[in-house]
């Protein structure tokens, strides 16, 4: 009798203790910092990657190298007096931040500022438009762009349908296009802003009390292709990237 009590205790103990790990479990948490908002990229010309290099860089970076560099896009391009021509005039970012919400009715949102202009069409390009009076022409497509989030929250259950567990989400990617304007001046390319929110794409996506971190990854602004539709994407390529210029 003392014998089965004894693993009758056992056995108790096994599963209270399995009880703790599984609300343990349950209720962990996640590293997180204090804040992270806004976030902010400079955007620069997308570059093909040296396949088969006939140069090597000079120290210490003494890489192999490949001369002429190529943009990827063929349609979209920004003015560069010893290069198309026209002024070095186009600067771009990308500006991320938390928008607050107001629960209810309004929920928390990110905020997305996408600031693009003196863009210029390819001159061997099928999207030229307005003509200015050095370098290329105006660019007459529209843009894509297209982030690459994975999503650590509160938001996760075994069933479908979310709940309080922590998780990492599956990488996943929000594409968008849009339309630039053409420059009434003849000086300049055209401008191609965005401002929206992450919300507007997938509604409900951005919740309060979730402790949610987006991590951004294969950030890239796509032309339009030759046909100069963003949606239309089996001929769109790679115009700009976020990166640093240096002088």
């Amino acid at each position: 009798m003392a014998l089965r009590l004894k693993r009758f205790g056992t056995l108790c103990g096994a599963l209270a203790v399995a009880c703790l790990l599984m609300v343990a479990s349950a209720q962990a948490t996640h590293p997180r910092p204090k804040g992270a908002t806004p976030t902010r990229v400079s955007l620069v010309p997308a570059y093909a990657e040296c396949a088969a290099s006939n140069r090597t860089h000079g120290p210490p970076l003494a890489f192999a190298s490949c001369n002429p560099p190529a943009q990827t896009s063929a349609q979209a391009t920004v003015g560069t007096p010893d290069a198309f021509g026209g002024a070095a005039d186009s600067t771009g970012s990308i500006r991320l931040n938390h928008v607050p919400g107001f629960d209810p009715p309004v929920p928390p949102d990110i905020g997305i500022h996408l600031a693009l202009n003196g863009v210029r069409c390819v001159p061997t390009g099928a999207r030229c438009a307005t003509a200015n009076a050095a370098g290329p022409a105006d660019y007459s497509g529209a843009l894509r762009l297209s982030f690459t989030f994975r999503v650590t929250d509160h938001f996760n259950a075994i069933a479908p349908g979310g709940g309080p567990d922590p998780a990492t989400v599956e990488d996943f990617t929000i594409e968008h296009s849009w339309a630039c304007v053409q420059s009434e001046s003849t000086s300049s390319g055209s401008t191609c802003n965005l401002s929206t929110t992450l919300n507007s794409f997938i509604p409900g996506a951005v919740r309060d009390n979730k402790r949610g971190i987006w991590e951004l990854d294969a950030v890239r602004i796509f032309d339009g292709g030759a046909d100069g539709d963003g949606d239309t994407t089996a001929d769109n390529a790679v115009f700009a990237r976020p990166g640093v210029f240096i002088p």
